[in-house]
């Protein structure tokens, strides 16, 4: 047996970008291939715009948060308590700082708390740490959208009526954005993050200048504000402080994201990191002096930044569009703000995938070279959550730190355990800063986790177990499947023969007999002809061709179609028929691409390619399929969608007992179509005059689906452009009886079918 690899043959054909999806291009853009992957990457102005969105942009509702809990306790107090309690965070934030910094030098790729925590406690940890952290990063899309509204509201009060609405649509605007790239994001976020930046400046700068010159006065208080002084317990200072910690959220995000900086990456990152900390604590501090030097008081409909910005800028035409403009900045850093868990979520998502502890199509790169299976699923999960709860900042701030806090903790605990481990140049420093960071981070996650758990973070302690249990059950199933698929009796089929029924939405001579000379070829054991117009067929049909022949008959449906046409229409009687025959586990289905006139010649050769994965069942499967085509020539084609499963099949081929080559055809595009289809045009310039493609893939339950990428339709789309080809697309169901515990009952389904 050959391997035979793309740098060992001829250059290999130039793959086209993949065609169709003309409403995808407008919205998104072209696609983009995987040589474009370093010109998206961003430089520091733009990544400190789009990582640090979150963290900068907290300081619009942190201090508020800190003086919901106390005004209601201590009254007027709570400002001049608020004080001491911000201090406590700034010196907190300035030490996760340095610990971050610690943790992008020793993991210049990726150094988040899962990448972290992994590396030194082992995949079970690293799960609670990763899902406490996916939690947080839902938990930041749905305030942030619902801060968002509220400063939208607070200058436009009819607004509020509308705050759902308004909420959901930032979300789907921040996908929508996210969806084109990672450097189209940076170019639409990184104005509105200096712009919020420079309001906020001014905002600071003017309230500085006004109270030196005695022009800034307290507010008067509400009519219900107790004004008399009153001593704040301890437990309702671990309420303000633990509400306050949320202006901490978002810091990790620059250690999760060092892999979208330009080189030295972790050079970068840690500089990025430093700015951030520095801005953050200028502004969170410099928020909270001013609210204790004017006393506003927050309610439902005006936030706490808007008090400042009345009470600043004053009454006149210019200060109403100073105020606009403080508004309408805070509004879009905040919708921004959730991008920072756009940038991350699906960046960790990924992770998980690779380690198979979350569906696998998560690791994969979609159109625009961004991770869009992941964007979307943070899109639906943070809509949920908004829609249930209400867009409600102070409903949601209970279940926002926890995860984060949480996440903190394991990284930088897991760094600790490197530093003993590793010991490598400058660890004892190390080791104290990132020490100390993480007790920083267990005191502020006992301190949320005590003062919040009526609140609502008794919700995490319940979602971060459940999350990390079905994770695991995730890695159990494909542990189970892997292990099924590489044992050398799975796929081997008992077929001898195969039955071909042509199937046709109306009498066409053209097409029956293009498709008689293909099944011609093959010696089946018999070839009927049925015409498929009615849902009377489709029953008849169905009821014939499922599981009713011998055990060593393959039942092979061939519908032929002219150039363009991938497949029958889903709603049409021949698209459900192909659907209902494709779930039947001893039945395939061959749509076969014909030119029109002169179609039905005798075709004097075959090449049959087998799209393979790896050498396990799947293939040997393929194999025997393939050999019922009675091919003059078979090889099998691996399309180079990830380096490492293409290393690792390489390595592994072929199977026991196969002496067939395997070609491996770059993906510069990420799927499979475009490949499959360059290299089929290959061969017919090559005067081969026709090439069956076949596709064996596994049929899993409805509720399996998720875990599976399924791209069989999009090679049938490629290649409907390419006369003379045929893609017969077969599927292993996983409820086969000797899967073991993957499908309760198959057995029975089995015994049902024959």
């Amino acid at each position: 047996m050959s391997t035979t690899l793309s740098d060992g043959r001829a250059p290999d054909p130039v793959v086209a970008p993949p065609q169709g999806g003309g409403r995808r291009r407008l919205l998104l853009g072209p696609p983009l291939p995987n040589d474009r992957e370093r010109a998206e990457r961003l430089s520091n102005p733009i990544a400190l715009a789009i990582l640090s969105s979150d963290a900068l942009s907290s300081v619009a509702y942190a201090t508020e948060e800190m003086l919901k809990v106390l005004i209601p306790v201590v009254g007027l107090t709570a400002f001049r308590a608020s004080v001491p309690i911000a201090g406590a965070i700034v010196c907190l934030l300035l030490l996760l700082v340095l610990s971050y910094r610690q943790t992008i030098k020793a993991y210049p790729n990726a150094g988040g708390a899962y990448v972290v925590t992994r590396d030194n406690f082992g995949v079970v940890p690293a799960q609670a740490a990763g899902v406490a952290l996916l939690i947080d990063y839902v938990m930041t899309v749905a305030v942030s959208v619902s801060a968002a509204a509220a400063a939208l509201y607070s200058y436009f009060p009819a607004l509020f009526s509308i705050r759902l609405l308004l909420a959901v649509a930032f979300v789907w605007l921040l996908a929508w954005a996210n969806l084109r790239g990672v450097r189209a994001a940076g170019r639409i976020f990184a104005a509105p993050t200096y712009f919020f930046l420079g309001m906020v400046g001014s905002l600071l700068v003017a309230g500085a200048v006004t109270a030196v010159t005695g022009d800034l006065h307290q507010l008067p208080p509400p009519p219900d504000i107790r004004q008399t002084a009153a001593a704040a317990s301890l437990l309702v200072l671990l309420r303000a402080y633990a509400s306050g910690t949320t202006a901490l959220t978002g810091v990790e995000a620059i250690s999760n994201g060092v892999s979208v900086f330009r080189p030295v990456e972790w050079r970068n990152a840690r500089k990025v990191l430093t700015w951030m900390g520095v801005i953050l604590a200028l502004t969170f501090g410099g928020i909270t002096l001013l609210a204790w030097r004017v006393h506003p008081v927050p309610s439902e409909r005006r936030t706490l930044v808007s008090e400042l910005g009345r009470a600043v800028f004053g009454g006149s035409v210019v200060g109403r569009v100073a105020l606009l403009l403080l508004q309408t900045a805070t509004t879009a850093i905040l919708v921004l703000a959730a991008n920072t868990s756009f940038a991350d979520f699906p960046r960790l998502a990924s992770f998980h995938a690779g380690d198979g502890y979350l569906p696998r199509p998560l690791r994969r790169r979609g159109y625009r070279l961004v991770f869009s299976v992941g964007i979307v699923t943070l899109a639906v999960f943070a809509t949920a959550v908004v829609l249930v709860l209400g867009a409600d900042v102070h409903g949601l701030i209970p279940l926002y730190a926890v995860g984060v806090f949480v996440s903190f903790t394991f990284s930088q605990t897991g760094m600790v355990r490197r530093h003993l481990r590793v010991r490598d140049e400058g660890w004892m420093w190390g080791l104290v800063i990132n020490a100390l960071g993480a007790f920083g981070s267990a005191l502020a996650s006992i301190a949320i986790l005590i003062t919040k758990f009526v609140h609502g973070a008794w919700v995490v302690t319940i979602l971060v177990p459940a999350g990390v249990g079905l994770f695991l059950g995730v890695h159990r199933h494909y542990q189970r499947v892997d292990a099924w698929l590489n044992d050398p009796a799975t796929g081997r089929a008992t077929w001898r023969r195969v039955r071909i029924v042509i199937a046709l939405p109306w009498a066409d001579s053209e097409l029956e007999r293009a498709a008689l000379s293909y099944a011609g070829r093959m010696e089946p054991a018999s070839i009927e002809t049925r015409i498929v117009a009615s849902w009377g067929t489709v029953r008849a049909v169905t009821s014939d061709l499922c599981r009713s022949g011998a055990d060593d008959v393959f039942t092979l449906l061939l519908v032929p179609g002219l150039t363009g046409q991938a497949s029958p229409p889903a709603w049409s009687p021949l698209g459900h028929l192909t659907r209902r025959v494709r779930r039947d586990g001893h039945a395939g289905v061959a749509t076969l691409v014909v030119q029109g006139e002169g179609a039905a010649g005798q075709v004097q050769r075959n090449v049959c390619l087998l799209v393979v994965d790896g050498a396990d069942g799947r293939a040997r499967r393929a194999l025997d399929l393939a050999s019922l085509l009675r091919p003059d020539e078979l090889r099998a084609v691996l399309v180079d969608l990830d380096d490492e499963v293409t290393r690792r099949a390489v390595e592994q081929w072929p199977p026991a007992g196969v002496d067939v080559p395997l070609q491996v055809l770059p993906a510069p595009y990420r799927e499979r179509g475009g490949p499959l289809l360059a290299e089929v045009q290959r061969l017919h310039d090559q005067g081969v005059e026709l090439v069956s493609v076949v596709v064996c893939t596994l049929g899993p339950r409805w509720w399996q689906r998720p875990l599976y990428l399924a791209d069989t339709a999009k090679i049938r789309a490629a290649l409907a452009r390419c006369a003379s080809t045929a893609v017969v697309d077969h599927r292993m169901s996983l409820m086969s009886p000797h899967t073991p515990g993957i499908g309760t009952g198959a057995a029975a389904v089995a015994g049902k079918r024959r």
